[in-house]
């Protein structure tokens, strides 16, 4: 096997696929229930954040590194939209 087998996600915004060493991931900002003190993944009060190693549990959306889809991105981050699984 000479190179292995590479993911590859797409952008939310230009729709176009890259390895996913190339992109941006957010997930849903973690949620502190104050009754039990616990916290858990879900879109909180701050909606997304950014997962530079890739590794925080939950569904996670891409970004590519294009400064147009990025801007994008941030406007659309201030509403609230549904996303699958959550």
């Amino acid at each position: 096997m000479a190179g292995g087998h590479r993911p590859t996600r797409m952008c939310v915004i230009c729709r176009r696929r890259f390895a996913k060493s190339r992109l941006l991931r957010h997930v849903p900002a973690p949620v502190t229930d104050e009754t039990e003190g616990e916290i858990r993944a879900g879109a909180g009060k701050s909606g997304l954040e950014a997962d530079e190693a890739q590794v925080r549990p939950g569904r996670g959306c891409y970004v590519c590194s294009d400064p147009r889809c990025r801007e994008k991105f941030m406007k659309l981050g201030q509403v609230r939209r549904k996303r699958k699984g959550g």
